[in-house]
């Protein structure tokens, strides 16, 4: 299924489409950037290692930080803030390698997290996924969409990748205890996954 930002030209699965890929679409219609073909995939569909990486109800910041066998450490290229919400356009990095893990956009609803939480996550300092098990907040994963993506210059730029390398990403949700979604996340990695592990074994 490709997908284009011309809402007057959508269908419903289009609408889905884009529903789904919000928080990203929203900082390319800011940049007045017209959104790469994205192609939905079935969880089945997405090859190794990317399958492992991404079909799970698990948060990306550990899964990623197990991977590589290294902290991340969180790059904001572009906000959109209010005292009980943050968006942002992300590149998540190794600590050991400097090298970019993982490239997306999320939306944040600030309202339910603990005193002291949500002034880390404006402060754009440490991931999501990191904050979330440092304030032993309770959740649920809910990927509701995996796709490939040909690179384009924005998403090329961020994961040092070639324009027009097919990447693997996902669209995810993240719901409290009583099912409401607090985060909407866009997360896409990188065709070339350097992993430390031979480096530290």
């Amino acid at each position: 299924m490709r997908v284009t930002p011309n809402l007057e030209q959508a269908d419903a699965e289009l609408y889905s489409a884009l529903a789904w890929l919000m928080p990203l679409h929203y900082f390319y219609e800011r940049r007045n950037l017209a959104l790469p073909n994205f192609h939905f995939l079935g969880g089945t569909e997405v090859p190794e290692p990317y399958r492992s990486l991404l079909v799970h109800t698990n948060d990306m910041t550990p899964t990623l930080t197990a991977f590589h066998r290294s902290p991340l450490s969180l790059e904001a290229q572009e906000h959109e803030s209010s005292e009980h919400f943050e968006m942002r356009l992300v590149t998540l990095h190794s600590q050991l390698s400097n090298q970019p893990v993982e490239f997306g956009a999320i939306a944040i609803q600030l309202e339910s997290f603990p005193a002291g939480m949500a002034h880390e996550v404006t402060d754009r300092h440490k991931p999501l996924g990191g904050l979330l098990a440092e304030f032993h907040v309770s959740h649920h994963g809910a990927p509701v969409a995996y796709f490939s993506v040909p690179a384009d210059e924005l998403i090329a730029s961020a994961l040092n990748q070639k324009v027009g390398d097919v990447l693997y990403g996902r669209c995810n949700q993240l719901h409290d205890d009583a099912g409401i979604v607090f985060a909407d996340i866009v997360e896409i990695l990188p065709r070339v996954i350097e992993s430390e592990n031979t480096a530290q074994d």
